[in-house]
């Protein structure tokens, strides 16, 4: 494989005592020299969100990935190549949803949940995001991080999700070219204690070790030493939310 692929979600403190599952999901594929990875975090107000989120971070990995129009190199398509490749695959994945929820007498909206993404090759690529998370590449030559932000609603607790009648006006697509040291996918529970202050890039002080340490191990126990970071109780101090973390190094 072209790619090392290690990620983990740890159920929240606030979600642990109310005895709801993790809302938090993610996927990834690669195909050649292509990974595409993808975090959803699903609505703490939705019942079925966690559904919503597995659901959606699969299918849409698998739908971008299977697509005939990505090609070999991500780097080269037009963004209006990309977001019908990414609104083709967001589409699939709502309408089979829909279909559940119907099967269910529930709602699409009862599986909300955010969506980020990246579709990459080691020379870079493009990340894909409605809603909040972050999606991070940090390069091999220490050039600055490229970044795609959260956007939030009309209110700061407030987000859009994939789930939402506006989503395509919701999903942004940020462009980043160079050598990639590392690809990073995060839920909002991981923010606080992976970005910087500034919330513009990744946090040195913990991102470089955990960084460090995956690229000796193999994809099994880089994803445990994950999930154990993450279930750490001092995380607890910090946030009381689902936290999942994605890292993919290349191979």
């Amino acid at each position: 494989m072209a790619w090392r692929v290690m990620a983990a979600s740890a159920t929240g403190r606030s979600h642990l005592d109310r005895g709801q599952p993790c809302q938090d999901a993610y996927a990834s594929v690669q195909v050649g020299q292509t990974l595409v990875a993808v975090v959803c975090d699903g609505a703490g107000s939705a019942s079925h969100s966690d559904v919503g989120a597995r659901h959606v971070s699969s299918s849409v990995a698998a739908s971008v990935t299977g697509s005939a129009q990505l090609g070999a190199d991500p780097l080269a398509l037009p963004v209006d190549a990309l977001r019908s490749i990414i609104e083709t695959a967001v589409d699939d994945a709502r309408g089979q949803l829909a279909m559940l929820a119907l099967s269910q007498g529930l709602k699409l909206s009862d599986h909300a949940c955010t969506l980020v993404g990246a579709v990459a090759t080691r020379d870079g690529g493009w990340f894909f995001h409605v809603g909040d998370g972050v999606a991070a590449c940090a390069f091999s030559n220490e050039s600055p991080d490229a970044v795609s932000l959260p956007a939030n609603g009309e209110y700061a607790n407030e987000t859009w999700f994939v789930t939402g009648g506006n989503w395509r006006e919701q999903l942004r697509l940020t462009r980043f070219e160079g050598a990639i040291g590392a690809l990073v996918l995060m839920s909002d529970g991981v923010q606080p204690f992976a970005m910087s202050r500034a919330g513009d890039s990744l946090f040195q002080p913990f991102i470089a070790p955990v960084i460090r340490y995956l690229a000796g191990v193999d994809e099994t126990h880089g994803s445990q030493a994950l999930h154990a970071t993450l279930a750490d109780p001092r995380t607890d101090q910090i946030t009381g939310d689902d936290k999942t973390l994605l890292v993919a190094l290349p191979a």
